[in-house]
């Protein structure tokens, strides 16, 4: 697929846009494809909202401007770059502890939070602008954005929007979180070691075998949630976490209302893994070490709608995981970290914010 977009585009449009006028500039909208990486599947960009270069611009600029709160956060105060985008702890208003997943490869995901409760990732930030997360007072956003040196210019290279001031609250909104899920559409993480590995650009030491062998055999049974290339099924699962569910813990039933969905959670990506500490939809485990000390002896076998994969006959006691085992395990695990992603200029926030 021809590459559209670029860093270098994206840096040219970007300085454009720094140069502060009088006057807004004439409507520039560039259409623009991702780049899908070789193994994945075709990602669905949605109709009402068409990848260009000045939306990305745009959803950039907001995802890393406390701007649009008033509480001082901004989108990337709960998805920092540094931990592969994501947060090790958010504690609701509820005090339930949320870890909140990564913002890797979305563009390929059907769906959205650990319950699924959002099928469309253009609407899951309007809830952003609630009293939970940003608290946003639309009238002093609507002004501020009005009088900053560069939005009218983004606004109107983006959507072709002349006067910020005409929108209601409710298509500012839609425009902003439009912006971002353009942005955030671009963070595909595919160069880990795993993936050189794949392409034949590097070689596993002795232990990252060993652990890829576990993970991709039924001696881990790892990959049938966590499948290449994305490293998730995308699928909802009860992995035998708890045997009694309440609360946050009852997963995909607080969506459906189906008893067969209670303990069922969202497959996280495994893409930078070591990164996105601590782990589970609650952050109950704090280390990749817990995480496989888990599924080794500590899962909860009597779980309702355990996945038949957990219960297979010879799990009946575990994994029965050696040290040695858990340890390679683990090295493996660790290859599919993506310095690349983590450290890509495109992605992080703009130097004139």
């Amino acid at each position: 697929m021809k590459k559209i977009i670029s860093s270098l585009i994206v840096l040219s449009v970007l300085a454009a846009c720094t140069k502060h006028s009088t006057t807004l500039a004439s409507y520039q909208n560039t259409a623009t494809t991702l780049s899908v990486p070789k193994k994945f599947p075709t990602p669905v960009i949605p109709s009402d909202n068409p990848l260009t270069v000045e939306g990305i611009i745009l959803g950039r600029y907001l995802y890393y401007d406390n701007i649009l709160s008033t509480n001082g956060r901004s989108c990337s105060s709960c998805h920092m770059p540094e931990n592969s985008f994501s947060l090790p702890i958010f504690i609701t208003s509820k005090g339930e502890h949320v870890s909140v997943p990564a913002h890797v490869n979305l563009a390929w995901d059907p769906d959205y939070t650990w319950n699924g409760s959002v099928t469309k990732m253009d609407i899951v930030g309007l809830a952003d602008f609630g009293p939970a997360f940003f608290n946003t007072n639309m009238s002093e956003l609507t002004s501020k954005l009005k009088a900053h040196p560069k939005y009218p210019s983004l606004f109107k290279q983006a959507y072709d929007i002349d006067d910020i001031g005409k929108l209601s609250p409710d298509e500012l909104q839609l425009k902003i979180v439009y912006a971002i899920s353009q942005f955030l559409r671009t963070l595909i993480s595919s160069d880990s070691k795993f993936d050189k590995w794949m392409r034949h650009e590097t070689m596993f030491t002795d232990e990252e075998m060993l652990g890829y062998e576990i993970f991709f055999s039924e001696k881990g049974d790892c990959f049938h949630c966590h499948d290449y290339p994305l490293m998730t099924s995308n699928t909802f699962n009860n992995t035998g976490l708890d045997s009694i569910h309440s609360g946050q813990n009852l997963g995909r039933y607080l969506v459906t209302g189906a008893e067969s969905d209670k303990g069922k959670f969202s497959a996280p990506t495994l893409r930078n893994i070591a990164y996105t500490a601590p782990y589970m939809h609650d952050g109950r485990f704090k280390t990749l070490e817990e995480v496989i000390d888990f599924y080794n002896s500590g899962v909860h076998w009597t779980s309702p709608n355990i996945d038949p994969i957990m219960t297979k006959s010879f799990k009946k006691y575990g994994l029965s995981l050696s040290p040695v085992q858990k340890s390679n395990l683990l090295q493996f695990l660790k290859t599919l970290s993506d310095t690349t992603f983590l450290n890509n200029k495109a992605f992080k926030k703009p130097l004139d914010l």
